[in-house]
């Protein structure tokens, strides 16, 4: 995205450098523990997931009149955008998207939440969309409760927290099938999974949403079932195991 490929190996080998020298390693997602083991980061690699606040994200956080202040009316179906607005999150491929709905009259509305260096960029390539700014607590749970269907087409999530938080919210997600969004949707169930190139892909995933309210419904019912297990307790015990077994593994060793 910024023209620094040249320096990837050479930080590859420094950050592998690193991890091996630690006795494990804990990944956010399954996805990126394969990428990591890949690159030979490290021999000892466990999932260190990420949890969700239910009183935060939930479906009662949906707001119709907080959806009102920006002219989204009940029956308009508004496709979201949750994260720091820097281009390594998709936004190229949001706007064309957005972009190839409008071609084929697809009635939507497009809610970005969040804030960036791109967004000047980001508001001229998709100028009918409400940019509500960034959100935090209880103003984000209402923000992404308050979407009907969120669209993630970023490849750099090492977990993708926004996916969960739209599940937990039962909003279905479209997303890229990349790491991080892989092991979040489940296909088909509780949203869809598109190739990251797949621009037609994305932009039919999306009209089938806006023009069906039961498939967003069962969906995001499917995706709030999902989310259930990712409790911070439960996620955290997995930081906990590790360090057991690393301080077991050195004493006796």
């Amino acid at each position: 995205y910024y023209g620094l490929s040249l320096f990837e190996p050479a930080l590859e080998a420094l950050i592998r450098r690193f991890y091996q020298r630690s006795d494990a390693v804990v990944a956010p997602s399954q996805s990126m523990a394969d990428i990591m083991r890949a690159q030979r980061m490290s021999d000892d690699i466990s999932i260190w997931a990420r949890g969700i606040d239910r009183a935060i994200f939930n479906p009662g956080r949906r707001d119709h009149a907080w959806r009102g202040t920006f002219g989204l009316q009940p029956n308009d179906v508004a496709i979201g955008f949750l994260g720091r607005l820097v281009m390594e999150k998709g936004l190229d491929v949001f706007a064309d998207v957005v972009e190839r709905l409008n071609r084929g009259h697809v009635p939507h509305k497009v809610l970005v939440i969040g804030e960036g260096p791109a967004k000047d960029w980001f508001r001229s390539k998709v100028p009918d969309a409400i940019f509500a700014g960034f959100q935090q607590g209880s103003d984000l749970g209402r923000a992404v409760a308050s979407m009907d269907v969120l669209f993630n087409p970023s490849v750099t999530e090492t977990f993708g927290n926004v996916t969960l938080e739209a599940m937990a919210c039962r909003i279905p997600v479209v997303a890229a099938r990349a790491t991080g969004s892989e092991n979040l949707v489940a296909d088909g169930k509780t949203g869809r999974l598109i190739s990251p190139s797949d621009m037609q892909g994305y932009a039919h995933a999306l009209t089938a949403y806006c023009q069906d309210e039961s498939l967003r419904f069962s969906h995001g019912r499917a995706g709030e079932a999902a989310s259930l297990p990712y409790d911070w307790d439960r996620i955290n015990q997995a930081v906990v195991d590790t360090y057991v077994r690393v301080i077991g593994r050195a004493t006796h060793g």
